[in-house]
């Protein structure tokens, strides 16, 4: 069963309040339209569920048009049955960590500017992905490992990470971490914040000086946009699950395939090209707000 819901939801200082609570059931009442709402966080996250087949545009522009000057996100989702998935999919760079991983090595390698601006534009699927990682990983070549073991330690965890991956396990789902980055970091975040499972590029390495150090080169196969939507699909596959089952979080290009075909696909401060195609975008509200779609209480 299909049912029309109403989110709004921020996780900054700006509170929702009751008069523009009241402003939307106005709106709602005048087109009469039926509705159940409740508070999920005070002065953070809101729901109504809505007794309509569609949702009508207009009534939507109308609730928009009063948030659109604040620090809200508002999101109208048509959820099926059963709301709580039974697996998450999460990207890693920019979703679950606050840092472009890749980034913050090139930083470090005096090279930040110019590796930046290749991820800028792949990420909002100016550049192929493959092509855009080997032109970075090149310009790594002879980066000391050591060094990337030690950024681990400086990644910054976005809000909400913990707690989502924690509460949805406790509730027998599988979580997992399926990121474009690289093995040093991705299994070091992985295991930080309790993924059951995760998947990720691999670097390969040399001997320099008595170190070990990049090469400049990627193992093979690259795990790219295609195989995010594969890596779950054979999930999916062994666990006798569906696509339905899948609530997934990424924030660009390379997500696409995957968040477009998934029960709950969530935009996580994304590019355009990934909100284009998710069913809920999240700009203002931390990742907490994934698990009140899904009708968790934390």
């Amino acid at each position: 069963m299909m049912t029309n819901y109403l989110f709004i939801s921020n996780s900054s200082d700006f509170k929702i309040d009751n008069n523009l609570i009241n402003q939307i059931n106005l709106i709602l009442n005048n087109q009469n339209i039926e509705f159940s709402n409740r508070e999920i966080v005070k002065n953070d996250f809101y729901e109504w569920c809505l007794k309509e087949k569609n949702f009508n545009n207009n009534v939507k522009k109308k609730i928009e048009d009063i948030f659109k000057n604040l620090p809200i996100d508002i999101n109208f989702l048509n959820i099926s049955s059963p709301r709580k998935k039974k697996i998450l999919i999460c990207d890693m760079d920019s979703t679950i960590i606050e840092e472009e991983s890749l980034d913050e090595i090139a930083e470090d390698a005096g090279i930040g500017n110019e590796i930046k601006n290749i991820t800028k534009r792949a990420m909002r699927g100016e550049l192929d992905f493959k092509d855009a990682l080997l032109q970075r990983i090149n310009l790594l070549n002879s980066y000391p490992l050591e060094n990337i073991f030690k950024l681990n330690h400086k990644i910054q965890i976005n809000d909400g990470a913990k707690e989502l991956v924690e509460k949805m396990k406790a509730n027998s789902c599988i979580t997992v971490l399926i990121s474009g980055g690289f093995s040093p970091s991705v299994s070091y975040i992985a295991k930080k914040i309790g993924f059951d499972y995760y998947h990720c590029n691999n670097f390969l390495y040399k001997k320099k000086d008595g170190k070990i150090v990049l090469n400049g080169c990627v193992q093979n196969p690259i795990l790219d946009k295609n195989a995010k939507l594969d890596i779950t699909k054979s999930y999916l596959k062994k666990l006798n699950f569906t696509l339905n089952d899948v609530i997934s979080v990424g924030d660009g290009a390379n997500d696409v395939n995957l968040i477009k075909q998934t029960g709950i696909g969530v935009s996580y401060k994304g590019k355009q090209i990934l909100n284009n195609v998710a069913d809920v975008v999240f700009n203002h509200t931390n990742l907490k707000g994934i698990l009140y779609l899904q009708d968790y209480q934390i």
